[in-house]
């Protein structure tokens, strides 16, 4: 039986253990470059697969099915509950990011004494219908500000 310690290299070297995959790269070496036509290795189960680079448009699954680009959240929940609880003060637009629509739905709110707050109560509504996917597409990445 071998021992990993003191190959021979020096006092006290110690070899890494080697498992099943394949053997550690060194530091400094480029790691191995796939020609046109070469298959792709083979991964074996429980092995991470090797990274590609960053990929810019890789999407990831969030709850419910919902396909959105990764580091941003569906805010369908939040902004639909907001609409319809509180929606009078523009609280759901700001959570979307419309700044704007928000003042105008606080002004439209006051000037119309409260009569404007009907709008709100069919966007939470509008929101709360749409799929996650769809809510996404809509009002996180098309920008359309009302209804």
């Amino acid at each position: 039986m071998t021992d990993n310690f003191g190959s021979g290299n020096g006092p006290g070297d110690f070899d890494p253990p080697q498992y099943g995959g394949p053997p550690a790269q060194q530091p400094g070496q480029m790691p191995p470059v796939q020609q046109p036509g070469q298959m792709p290795p083979v991964q074996q189960p429980g092995q991470m697969p090797p990274a590609q680079g960053q990929q810019n448009y890789q999407m990831a699954q969030h709850g419910g099915g919902a396909m959105v680009a990764p580091g941003t959240e569906n805010k369908k929940i939040m902004a639909g509950i907001c609409a319809l609880l509180v929606g009078s003060f523009g609280v759901h637009k700001f959570i979307l990011g419309y700044t704007n629509e928000g003042i105008i739905q606080i002004v439209a709110t006051f000037f119309t004494c409260g009569f404007a707050s009907i709008i709100p109560i069919i966007e939470g509504i509008i929101y709360l219908t749409k799929s996650d996917e769809e809510f996404y597409q809509t009002y996180q990445v098309g920008r359309k500000p009302w209804f």
